[in-house]
């Protein structure tokens, strides 16, 4: 009885133990507190976007060629680095704004998996077009996000939301106002 007991253990955390290495296709692999971001672009997709994935789980994709992870806020554990926060920022290849000169932008979200489940904020960008964020203060209760063209944004339960009053900026709940 106990060899068929262990036998149905080590096949029932197989499936968890595949999922601690990084996807051999993956451009992107760090480690966070809820397990391994992967990232896997356009040109190894098979579709037209690129994906992001915790424990091979889907939690994202955008139409772009490839995501950037960065300003990233964690902790240490058992002397390894794990990610708690991050923005994700990549060029659409989708259109921005159909109606201007400028149809490509450099598009932000920010990961959050400081609730015990990734959560993905709005996008928010600038209309100057592919703008970079420059700084990220990360705070407890949240944080302020500035990108290039010193726009300023807040991050707090979810969602971003511009700060300066910059008529030229805007917020996918912008969008099509």
């Amino acid at each position: 009885m106990k060899n068929i007991l262990l036998i149905i253990a080590i096949f029932s955390l197989y499936p968890i133990i595949s999922f601690a290495e990084c996807n051999p296709s993956a451009t992107l692999c760090k480690n966070t507190t809820l397990g391994l971001l992967n990232q896997v672009e356009m040109v190894n997709s098979g579709d037209e976007y690129s994906h992001l994935f915790l424990n091979g789980k889907e939690i994202y994709k955008a139409k772009t060629s490839y995501m950037i992870a960065s300003n990233d806020d964690g902790l240490f554990k058992n002397k390894k680095y794990l990610i708690t926060k991050a923005t994700l920022s990549y060029v659409s290849e989708a259109p921005c704004f159909p109606n201007k000169q400028v149809s490509r932008c450099g598009v932000n979200v920010v990961l959050d998996l400081t609730s015990g489940k990734p959560v993905i904020s709005n996008s928010f960008f600038s209309e100057f077009g592919e703008s970079n964020i420059t700084w990220v203060s990360w705070g407890k209760a949240n944080a302020i996000i500035v990108i290039d063209d010193e726009l300023r944004f807040k991050y707090a339960n979810g969602h971003v939301e511009r700060v300066t009053k910059d008529k030229n900026s805007i917020s996918s709940s912008d969008v099509g106002k």
